[in-house]
């Protein structure tokens, strides 16, 4: 069996399916929060519509309407933003008091021992 036959199926080009595997679920995300944006304004377009008086244009009544829906939502990412990085600040300075003592307890530990070895507290040899 010849070795060169083994690899004449193979050109070369590199296999990048994992940039396209999170190109692909970047986009799917994309593509559910529109999908789910249109169907909210259009429930509420109804909704409104069915409430405001027919003067007003169709065109106010979705202009607000989708004017309020972005709002609301860059209100919720604004809150789930605070609250991360709240819990990072929280996680962030309970590591940093835990490497305080930490380094304080080792502190006092290596300086004790040097104590206790000299045969005095003042570190004199007698």
């Amino acid at each position: 069996m010849d070795e060169t036959g083994l690899f004449d199926e193979y050109d070369g080009i590199e296999d990048d399916s994992d940039d396209e595997d999170a190109e692909s679920s970047v986009d799917l995300l994309i593509r559910f929060f529109q999908s789910m944006f249109k169907k909210v304004s259009k429930r509420a377009k109804k909704a409104s519509r069915s409430v405001l008086p027919t003067v007003i244009s169709p065109q106010l009544v979705s202009f607000a309407v989708d004017g309020t829906l972005l709002l609301a939502s860059l209100s919720v990412v604004k809150a789930l933003l605070e609250v991360m990085c709240t819990l990072g600040g929280t996680v962030f300075a309970a590591i940093l008091i835990l490497r305080v003592i930490w380094a304080a307890v080792s502190y006092f530990q290596s300086s004790g021992n040097s104590f206790n070895q000299g045969g005095s507290s003042f570190g004199a040899v007698a």
